[in-house]
């Protein structure tokens, strides 16, 4: 079937673009909101571990944000969608093991997990770092 709208192709590359931005945007978003505002659930669903002076929640959290600006910077964002996807499937299993959510927060954990699959396989898009050569 042909396409309604042929000449939008050629801004083919805003898509993973936008997508990228709104990933990162909201990985930046809940690892500061981890940091700050939930850290006593945070640590707490992770068993509250102490590695050094740092637990287990703060060091997450900073990866959270460091991937976010990974991925708003459009810098190594296929290395960046592979953790997004690792850490969402270990933050859904951790916190699903000791029920602190519902089962209807797991459709965010979905839709994160198929925008870092598409940015996996579709690059950076438009306004990167790493454009593919």
């Amino acid at each position: 079937m042909l396409s309604i709208f042929p000449e939008l192709f050629t801004y083919s590359l805003f898509a993973p673009f936008i997508l990228r931005l709104v990933l990162g945007a909201y990985f930046m978003y809940t690892g500061i909101r981890h940091h700050k505002e939930d850290a006593a659930l945070w640590n707490t669903v992770w068993n509250d571990k102490k590695i050094g002076s740092w637990t287990v929640g703060s060091i997450l959290a900073k990866v959270q944000i460091a991937i976010g600006v990974l991925l708003i910077l459009g810098l190594w964002t296929q290395i960046a969608a592979i953790l997004v996807i690792v850490f969402n499937k270990v933050e859904w299993y951790k916190r699903h093991k000791f029920n602190t959510e519902p089962i209807a927060a797991l459709w965010p954990k979905i839709f994160i997990s198929a925008i870092a699959f598409s940015l996996l396989f579709l690059g950076a898009g438009f306004l990167a770092a790493d454009l593919p050569l």
